[in-house]
């Protein structure tokens, strides 16, 4: 047998690699908690990793040093740019205040023990396109690499 049979047959056909990774930024911005008749600033952090394709994770450092740390669908924070989405503890929606676009409001926990912060349209809808630069709607499976992943599931936690 040849070397490049041989290599042919231990590696995996190319449709079942990842494809490479591109990096997207993290979007750093200041949110405002909302409270009552007055809000506070958050500084809130924005992370995609397009190995992890369909989500965003998203951190709100409170004060006193508190970090809260929150996972979205990157679809369901793009959808909450244009009209209310999602349900049960994660609900988003578009504000047209505070700005040239206006705001987008999460509201974050159970009822009676929620949260609700405010982050800038603008900003947001555009970080999300560069998430979309990096994976583009519908390519999120072929950066899985699902044997890792498969591998991960018999081998338990």
């Amino acid at each position: 047998m040849s070397d490049s049979s041989r290599d042919k047959t231990t590696q995996p056909p190319l449709s079942a690699r990842p494809l490479p990774t591109s990096p997207v930024a993290p979007w750093n911005t200041t949110a405002r908690q909302v409270r009552g008749e007055s809000d506070l600033p958050v500084e809130t952090t924005f992370h995609y990793d397009p190995d992890d394709p369909w989500a965003v994770r998203v951190t709100f450092r409170l004060s006193l040093g508190q970090v809260v740390n929150w996972t979205f669908s990157r679809d369901l924070l793009r959808s909450g740019t244009r009209v209310l989405s999602g349900e049960g503890d994660v609900r988003l929606w578009p504000l047209r205040c505070g700005g040239r676009e206006g705001r987008v409001r999460l509201r974050l926990g159970q009822a009676g023990a929620y949260a609700m912060v405010d982050v800038d349209r603008a900003g947001l809808r555009s970080w999300l396109t560069t998430t979309y630069a990096a994976v583009p709607e519908g390519e999120e499976a072929a950066r899985i690499d699902w044997a890792a992943e498969a591998s991960r599931l018999l081998t338990g936690p």
